[in-house]
């Protein structure tokens, strides 16, 4: 039995390239293999904005329930853009949802789980953006105005992103300090860079596992010990994001 971990799908239907990908990669695993999301499965868009009968029908997440009655196991750790879509998970996809941090012995190596996003790093506006005030508002909306304002925060999301990133993956590595005697293996999501650094006198081994806006990432461990891979996707425009290929330290 082999465990795989994926984090930031992010799926939306307007970027049809991540549910081709993650679909190839679910088609991929065995029902004896168990899956773990670190957050953020589905855009914030699309849980906020599509109705859950609709949701339901999505076909990266009519796969993934399909695997789940085929007999795999499907767990999901909430993220900051998914967090309001757990009941939905665990009812339609029949997933266990996981409650950070989560510590785990999976074939000898002991890990621990955050999505990332409650570690200290993000910015005030952004948290508060997380509130189920502002989710229900904004599925609301109209989409004269749902579509703009969706753009221009991923636009100052973009303009930033390098300094977001570098600020994130030192807060992670301060808190990879604090688990150097809990856990041989760091696994985290939420920043959308591919990182993989390895344990030192320090700290774990700590891996975040990357968005799959720009290619796929994954990470296995089985009994013949621990694998992190990055895909690219050759039919996208990597150069969009020049942060998107790893990994990176």
């Amino acid at each position: 039995m082999a465990h795989y971990f994926a984090s930031d799908v992010h799926l939306r239907g307007d970027h049809p390239e991540r549910d081709r990908r993650f679909r190839q990669w679910l088609d991929d695993r065995s029902t004896s293999d168990a899956l773990v999301i670190l957050g953020d499965l589905c855009d914030f868009w699309m849980g906020a904005r599509e109705p859950r009968r609709r949701l339901a029908e999505y076909p990266s997440l009519r796969a993934l329930a399909d695997f789940r009655r085929r007999g795999g196991s499907v767990a999901i750790l909430a993220g900051n853009h998914d967090h309001w879509l757990c009941p939905f998970y665990e009812r339609e996809l029949g997933a266990e949802i996981l409650v950070e941090p989560v510590d785990r012995i999976y074939h000898g190596v002991r890990v621990r789980m955050v999505h990332g996003h409650k570690l200290g790093a993000r910015r005030l506006w952004k948290a508060g953006m997380e509130s189920h005030a502002f989710f229900r508002a904004f599925g609301m909306l109209p989409g004269t105005v749902a579509g703009p304002l969706d753009r221009a925060l991923s636009r100052r999301n973009e303009r930033g992103l390098l300094d977001d990133e570098e600020r994130h993956l030192r807060v992670y590595r301060t808190y990879a300090e604090s688990c150097r005697e809990a856990a041989d293996l760091l696994v985290i999501g939420h920043v959308h860079r591919a990182v993989d650094e390895p344990a030192d006198d320090r700290r774990p081994r700590m891996i975040v596992l990357g968005g799959w806006q720009y290619r796929s990432s994954f990470l296995k461990i089985d009994d013949q010990g621990v694998s992190y891979r990055v895909v690219p996707d050759p039919s996208t425009e990597i150069s969009a994001n020049p942060t998107a290929m790893g990994p990176t330290r």
